[in-house]
């Protein structure tokens, strides 16, 4: 069971709607979201590139461009020092490809996950040196690389870092106080000394103002470029799970939009490979098809290569870098279907879910997965989940939690059985000695205050409707609202006392529900749809009807109790017509 909880809003929607030419129902989630005021809600429905702000209103971006800039036209080697995932490998890509452009001598290092890790190390700094790199440019990378920039200045580099994380901090008189790397310039809107308005960009968003004020810088007007920069940024922006609202939502938006035409031969040889190519790219697609390709390569091999098909030029070549992508992502989907599937064998064969934290070890499973798969237990039971394997140096895991339960505030409380960890409230990463696991379990459960209540998942409802409020003028608004994600999630709605005039299984595997659902009051009726409500509904008439009788309502027949329901609101398109579809995502017995 699932909780409904409904949103509330101090706002006047009524009012609200009307100043902004919308149904009353969007305007309810435009203020559920926090943006009551008009020109808030006009920019999140309406804005455009020109209201994102001037780069160099961020600490140290016209210092950085400077900086690259003057290397560039001395002629300096400049080496672009990325990450294995989808934000590190797409920023990368924007400045590496920008600095080519400027006419610099330029190279790109992407960290092994499994050898070395996140971020920038010192061995990889000293060999970069010794290869006659003298500008050292990192991205989503380096605020916390205190010894590391150290020796890179040592070596005689200039330092540029481009970065998004929390950096470290110290508290000084019960105030803290940011450790900041010593670089020549440090860019990251989340440092104390930034005053940027929103600090949630990713690093992929702050490569592309970076690059464009580069291109500037030179003189050069690249349209073609400046896309396919604008096509990398959004996609980093959704992988990496940063809030999409204000910039980020501008980026992913139009970034959308930019990538139905892509001009980039790699990003259209992994679109062709993954099978998308000639779809209506949507977020999910970002998320679900083209990311996890990107992050397979650094969680199974190198993210050097997804760099390299985004830098390619030979149609041939860009094919065979995305079929190895896809490939390597398939791998990856096996692995972690066996390693999901061995951890809940393992929490039911015995009896896990008394405990409040599953803490797993499973020394089968490649570690570069560890955090997937902790967070797809943790999906199914709802538990904070921290899944500990082999590493290459000892015993590594990677924990996912829950909505009220700070993770890293958790490990801090064991921080001495670690020798390493870090992390924030919802993931975290470690290091540990393997016969400190059973230590580390007893305490995260001996110290969790977690809640029944807090251990049952909750659906946050904007509005209750009645249907005669649901129809395809309010589908397209609702749409329009769309990128969805963190922080602007697609809108959940509930009616109750609907009757369902007819169910029938479709699909395959004769697994998906349909449904004519009707409403007494209004007699309206509308179709419903759930992909994944098939045992629920089954369960739910058996506990009221002999099993002759279920199978009968399951397969084309009318159910008699009326039901209440949770939905999103979705256009379905069919040989040119459009309707309203509920897509259900739960369903209880009306009181």
């Amino acid at each position: 069971m699932k909780r409904w909880l409904l949103k509330r809003s101090k706002i006047d929607t009524s009012v609200m709607a009307k100043e902004l030419g919308v149904k009353e129902t969007v305007a309810c989630i435009l203020a559920n979201r926090g943006l009551g005021e008009r020109q808030c809600a006009r920019n999140f429905i309406y804005g455009t590139m020109e209201d994102l702000r001037d780069p160099f209103l961020m600490k140290d971006m016209a210092l950085g461009v400077k900086l690259i800039t003057q290397g560039i036209k001395e002629k300096k080697k400049i080496a672009v020092y990325g990450d294995y995932d989808v934000d590190g490998v797409m920023s990368t890509t924007i400045l590496y490809r920008a600095i080519l452009r400027c006419g610099g001598d330029a190279v790109y290092y992407v960290p092994h996950r499994q050898k070395e890790g996140y971020g920038l190390n010192l061995k990889a700094v000293e060999e970069l040196a010794k290869d006659g790199v003298e500008v050292l440019f990192t991205c989503d990378n380096g605020i916390s690389a205190l010894e590391e920039t150290k020796r890179a200045k040592e070596l005689g580099m200039t330092v540029v870092i481009l970065d998004h994380h929390e950096p470290g901090f110290l508290e000084v008189n019960g105030e803290k106080e940011d450790i900041i790397p010593f670089a020549d310039a440090v860019i990251d809107p989340k440092q104390k000394g930034c005053n940027y308005v929103f600090p949630m960009l990713c690093a992929g968003g702050i490569a592309y103002k970076f690059a464009i004020k580069l291109l500037q810088a030179f003189e050069i007007k690249d349209e073609e470029l400046e896309k396919e920069f604008l096509c990398f940024g959004a996609i980093a922006t959704v992988c990496d799970i940063v809030d999409l609202k204000d910039e980020n939502r501008i980026l992913v938006r139009h970034g959308l939009k930019e990538i139905q035409r892509a001009t980039n031969i790699g990003l259209q040889a992994l679109m062709e490979e993954t099978g998308i190519g000639d779809k209506q790219i949507t977020e999910y697609h970002f998320g679900f098809v083209i990311g996890p390709c990107i992050n397979a390569t650094g969680r199974l091999e190198s993210g050097e290569k997804a760099v390299a098909l985004f830098c390619e030029t030979n149609q041939a070549k860009a094919k065979e870098i995305a079929k190895t992508l896809v490939e390597l992502n398939g791998e990856r989907k096996s692995l972690t279907a066996q390693a999901t599937e061995r951890g809940m064998e393992r929490i039911e064969r015995e009896h896990l879910l008394n405990e409040k934290v599953l803490v797993l070890y499973d020394e089968d499973t490649h570690e570069s997965i560890a955090g997937i798969v902790a967070g797809r237990i943790k999906e199914r039971y709802y538990r904070p989940v921290v899944l500990i394997t082999n590493g290459e140096d000892g015993a590594k895991g990677s924990g996912r939690s829950i909505e009220g339960y700070n993770l890293f505030e958790a490990l801090f409380q064991c921080k001495e059985l670690f020798t390493r960890f870090g992390g924030h409230a919802m993931a975290a990463g470690l290091s540990l000695p393997k016969e400190n696991i059973p230590i580390l379990r007893k305490m995260l459960n001996d110290t969790c205050q977690l809640t029944e209540a807090q251990l049952t998942p909750a659906l946050r409802l904007e509005k209750q409707l009645l249907f005669s409020e649901i129809d395809l003028k309010l589908a397209k608004e609702i749409k329009a609202l769309a990128p969805f994600g963190k922080e602007n999630p697609s809108p959940l709605f509930a009616s109750k006392n609907i009757s369902v005039d007819k169910m029938d299984l479709i699909g395959k595997n004769k697994d998906i529900l349909r449904m004519t659902l009707s409403e007494g009051i209004s007699g309206i009726r509308l179709a419903g749809i759930s992909f994944d409500g098939y045992g629920d509904m089954l369960n739910l008439l058996k506990e009221l009807y002999p099993q002759e009788e279920c199978d009968k309502m399951m397969c084309g027949g009318q159910i008699a109790p009326k039901i209440d329901f949770v939905y999103c609101i979705e256009i379905n398109t069919y040989k040119g017509r459009s309707s309203v579809q509920l897509m259900i995502k739960d369903f209880r017995l009306s009181k």
